[in-house]
């Protein structure tokens, strides 16, 4: 058996009837009769805000809500969970958007073995972040749950309750609307991990979807996967919508943008088939320990761009074409919260209730642990650069300013190069992992890190977003997977470099013969 796992386009089909001809339009009186009979039929009410922006509307937006309207009046019981309907549909901002009517659902094939594998990873990721929060936990935060259990444990949600909303928590950020382009893959990964950050750190932000558009190379305006952007872009973190804001359209990567939110892992909530929807109680026990999730469905159909109300409850064979993230849910209802990314002039301001059972809802759903924050205070000593000097002591050549002594080397020349580095880089702090016996240490130049190649250094680069450290023997490697960074005796001393390079983006382990070590981006 294979496992497809297919790429959400965020994009509404051209199914909906638009561009279709006037004279296939009801008229006002027709229409107006319509709405009450859906009314009358679901117990629900057309605001009539809703009404007038509908009869203003374009020719093709009314046909397109007409068309809605009579498949839902006219369609037999089996189209519906329960036989009949229990939403309204109406004036939305996805049906007056011709910039919507485009298809572009991208279908890549994941193996069974490529499955298996992103559930060990889920696992390694899990097992990695816990060590990293127990080397560090002197300076962590002490409230929320263990990694490894999810930290929405300590927000009261529960499986068991009749219903939930995250919302009421403030862990959800506010509607969002994609425009014109088909990036809900982007929007739905991001609204996962706003929450989760939230839920895990107790502090607040706005994501920047263009920057998971722009450089997870998980997909373009055309598609992509939510669960690829977390993969790519783990190491690298996202940026915020502040300093990288949203252009809708496809652009170049801006790495020098900050990156300061991390994710530590990913995980499907239905491991054994992600592609089918999962089960209730799977997602419900996953809202409640990692908060919203990032979910498939299907919005190609009549009803579901023209929602306005109630509980969505289409069944549909047609394939999962869009992204979205549940955010709650109501036993009373049988369905779940989601929250879209089309805007607020849609749903319920943003928002569409859908059954349990309805338009494919659950499938390929998928959690995000973002990283805990960890209160990391680099332990450095200051020096003046313009005073460095070369004395020679027991035989070696130490740099030295002041009684402040930044290395030691074996020969003149290797001091004077030292010096020479220190003073290009305007280092003018000496940092240190395990003070008083520290067997890492780093230098900054103020709060910055030095940055840019200077004329015949040598330097190692490795992969930052691949830093892990692994047990060799008695002692840990610090490594990329293929570079070996640094090799420790003490496996806390080692997560805790970890830690600091990652803090400080260091991409190159430079040196100056055996006495001095600087890292640098």
């Amino acid at each position: 058996m294979r496992f497809v796992s297919l790429f959400a386009t965020c994009v509404l089909m051209v199914s909906w009837v638009l561009g279709a001809p006037a004279s296939a339009q009801v008229s006002d009186a027709e229409r107006t009769a319509q709405i009450r009979q859906l009314s009358r039929g679901t117990g629900l009410k057309l605001k009539q805000s809703v009404v007038d922006k509908e009869r203003a509307a374009l020719p093709e937006a009314k046909a397109a809500i007409d068309a809605a309207r009579k498949e839902m009046l006219n369609a037999d019981a089996s189209k519906f969970v329960g036989g009949k309907p229990t939403f309204i549909v109406g004036h939305t901002s996805a049906i007056t958007s011709p910039d919507r009517r485009r298809t572009g659902n991208i279908e890549p094939v994941d193996s069974d073995a490529t499955l298996a594998e992103q559930v060990r990873n889920t696992a390694r990721s899990l097992a990695r972040e816990g060590k990293i929060h127990g080397a560090l936990q002197s300076h962590a935060p002490t409230d929320g749950a263990d990694l490894a259990e999810g930290p929405g444990r300590s927000w009261s949600c529960s499986p068991e309750l009749a219903a939930w909303d995250w919302r009421t928590t403030g862990a959800v950020t506010p509607v969002k609307d994609q425009g014109p382009c088909g990036s809900c893959w982007t929007f739905a990964a991001m609204a996962a991990f706003e929450s989760n950050y939230f839920i895990t750190n107790r502090v607040s932000f706005t994501g920047a979807e263009q920057q998971l558009l722009d450089c997870s190379h998980a997909g373009t305006c055309g598609g992509g996967a939510s669960h690829t952007a977390w993969d790519n872009l783990q190491g690298y973190g996202t940026a915020d919508a502040g300093v990288y804001p949203y252009a809708g359209a496809d652009s170049q990567c801006k790495w020098a943008k900050p990156t300061p939110y991390h994710w530590a892992a990913w995980g499907w909530v239905n491991e054994d088939n992600p592609i089918a929807p999962a089960p209730v109680e799977k997602i419900k026990a996953q809202l409640c320990r990692r908060g919203p999730l990032k979910t498939s469905v299907v919005a190609g159909t009549d009803g579901f761009p023209a929602y306005r109300g109630g509980v969505l409850n289409e069944i549909t064979n047609k394939p999962t074409d869009h992204a979205v993230t549940i955010v709650g849910w109501d036993d009373a209802k049988q369905a779940w919260l989601i929250k879209n990314s089309w805007g607020t002039q849609w749903g319920e301001n943003g928002y569409i209730w859908i059954n349990y059972k309805s338009n494919k809802v659950g499938s390929k759903a998928a959690w995000v642990q973002a990283r805990k924050q960890v209160a990391l205070n680099d332990d450095c000593e200051p020096f003046l650069a313009e005073n460095a000097k070369v004395v020679e002591r027991d035989g070696r050549f130490k740099v030295v300013a002041g009684e402040h002594v930044i290395s030691s080397a074996v020969t003149r020349a290797d001091a004077g190069r030292t010096i020479e580095v220190i003073k290009n880089y305007r280092l003018n702090k000496q940092c240190y992992v395990g003070r008083p016996d520290w067997t890492f240490e780093y230098f900054l130049a103020g709060t910055k890190t030095p940055r840019e190649e200077l004329a015949g250094e040598s330097c190692q680069k490795f992969n930052l977003g691949g830093l892990d450290v692994d047990k060799d023997g008695a002692r840990w490697q610090l490594k990329d997977g293929i570079v070996r960074v640094k090799t420790f005796d003490n496996e806390d001393q080692a997560w805790q470099a970890y830690a600091y390079l990652r803090r400080h983006a260091f991409t190159y382990r430079c040196n100056v013969g055996d006495g001095f070590i600087y890292w640098r981006r």
